[in-house]
């Protein structure tokens, strides 16, 4: 069984592992820190700690649109740093092409979707396994899957 991380140690664990990609350091503790607040945003995964398990949640428009609970750690961190990389990967793209998708939005071209997925991997090559692996075989997909609900 795993020990139960505090939210806090999960977001010092986050940082340390974020610390060797090439995105800034608070930029990363505002991803980081979205943990901490009690406002959600819509498809970020939030993470309550309870007695035997870990809660994440998804929300959308304020309502949970998914919610797992999760017993190891690095499933926890995995599915956090996904967030966070992919968010400050694209952040960065948006940035590079000048646009804010308020007033200037991004063609979303084939092109742009591969540099997007390059700086994604160039992230997890960075931080290493187990977390590239999950990353090249899905996990993110499979932790997101609803589960089946049981027939009566």
């Amino acid at each position: 069984m795993s020990i139960l991380r505090s939210k806090q140690e999960i977001a010092e664990i986050l940082i340390q592992l974020l610390e060797p990609t090439s995105f800034g350091r608070r930029q990363m503790e505002n991803y980081v820190n979205r943990l901490f607040e009690t406002f959600k945003w819509e498809g970020v995964p939030y993470v309550e700690i309870g007695s035997d398990a870990y809660i994440v949640r998804i929300y959308e428009r304020g309502i949970v649109m998914l919610e797992k609970r999760l017993k190891q750690t690095d499933e926890v961190i995995y599915w956090l740093l996904e967030d966070i990389i992919f968010t400050a990967a694209h952040v960065e793209l948006l940035e590079r092409h000048g646009a804010d998708n308020k007033r200037t939005h991004l063609n979303y071209t084939n092109e742009v979707n591969q540099e997007l997925g390059r700086s994604v991997e160039e992230a997890f090559h960075q931080i290493g396994d187990p977390f590239l692996h999950w990353h090249q075989t899905g996990k993110r997909q499979e932790l997101e899957r609803p589960k089946p609900r049981k027939e009566r």
